[in-house]
Parts: C-alpha cells; structure tokens; sequence
C-alpha cells in the first residue's frame, strides 16, 4: 500500500508528490518503483478531482480514496485494512515521498519476512537506527488498526505487538530519506547532479 493522501502542507504552495523527479511526479516514480516487485498494489489518493490521481491513472494500481484520510495517516491505515479481502494475509506500507526507495529495499523486507516468520511485524531501520520503511504487518495485526487515530500512522499497533516485532538495520538510506519541505527537494535534486 502507497499512502500518498496526505495535505503535503510543509511543502505549501506546492505539492510535494507532484514535484518531478527524473522527469515524472514524485508519486509516479515511487509507483512504478513499487509495482516492479510485481505484488497487488494499492494506493491511497486524496478524494477526486485532484491531480496526484492523474499522476498514476494508467499504472495496474487499485487507487481508492477514504474519508477517513482527512484526520491523518492513522485515519488511512485504518480505513485501508478494514477494506482488504479477507483472502490478504499481509500488508505492506510505504511512504509516497521516498524517492530512493527501491525493489531491494523490499527485497530485504521480504526475505527478513521469511527468515523470521513468527514475528507478525517487520520493519526496516536505517543505518543510523532510525525506524524506516517499508513496513509489513501481518494479518493477525489488523485487527488492532481498527484503534488507531490521528496522524501517528500504524505506531500503536507496533507497540501493541512489540514482542513479536522483527527490526533489521538496512545498508541503504532509501528508507527514511523523504521529502516534506522545499529545502528536501533541494537538496535532493542538487544530490542527483
């Protein structure tokens, strides 16, 4: 799951996931960086019309919008899994404004996933031991989304369920390199030169 439906205000007047990167929004870029692990993809847009939309209308992603998007990351996650099949049995998330992020990182993601299968959630953390992203949670989770609310995103169901957390540090930084201010982007693109 992408969740790119939030307000982008520390980016005002722009939106972040519209910027280009390498010539295409920064949400296409990390769309089809996503759909190249070739697993089901959803992404979670602001309500139509609004151009992020646009940005990925021809990419084999299911693309929904929640209202309950309007209270934060938290509100998406929640409203996200309570509309999986039940035929689901993990979720992986992932940030929109993570521009290096790439089909190793969930490579890594996955193969720690089957390293340690009793574990019910695994997150990548950064070389700096920063928790990162992506990360999986398996289904046996879900029910404890129903609780959350605000724009804390999933971290009450990893306390909920941190005896059965599997952390690993990543050699990459894609990760937890994101973009929320205009200075990011700067000195992102000057990083790219």
């Amino acid at each position: 799951m992408i969740c790119a439906a939030g307000a982008s205000r520390r980016m005002a007047p722009d939106d972040k996931l519209m910027l280009p990167l390498q010539g295409r929004p920064l949400l296409r870029h990390m769309a089809k960086r996503v759909l190249e692990i070739s697993v089901p993809t959803l992404v979670a847009l602001p309500p139509e019309p609004h151009p992020r939309w646009h940005a990925v209308k021809d990419l084999p992603l299911r693309k929904i919008s929640y209202p309950e998007s309007a209270e934060g990351l938290s509100g998406t996650l929640r409203a996200a899994v309570a509309d999986l099949p039940p035929t689901v049995t993990h979720l992986c998330v992932v940030l929109a404004d993570l521009p290096e992020l790439a089909p190793v990182d969930f490579a890594q993601l996955f193969e720690h996933r089957r390293q340690y299968s009793d574990c019910l959630i695994w997150r990548s953390l950064s070389p700096n031991g920063k928790p990162a992203h992506p990360t999986l949670f398996h289904r046996d989770t879900f029910p404890a989304f129903a609780q959350i609310s605000g724009d804390v995103g999933a971290q009450p169901v990893i306390a909920k369920f941190k005896s059965a957390l599997h952390e690993f540090t990543s050699s990459r930084r894609a990760g937890s390199y994101d973009i929320d201010t205009p200075q990011d982007y700067k000195t992102y693109l000057k990083s790219q030169v």
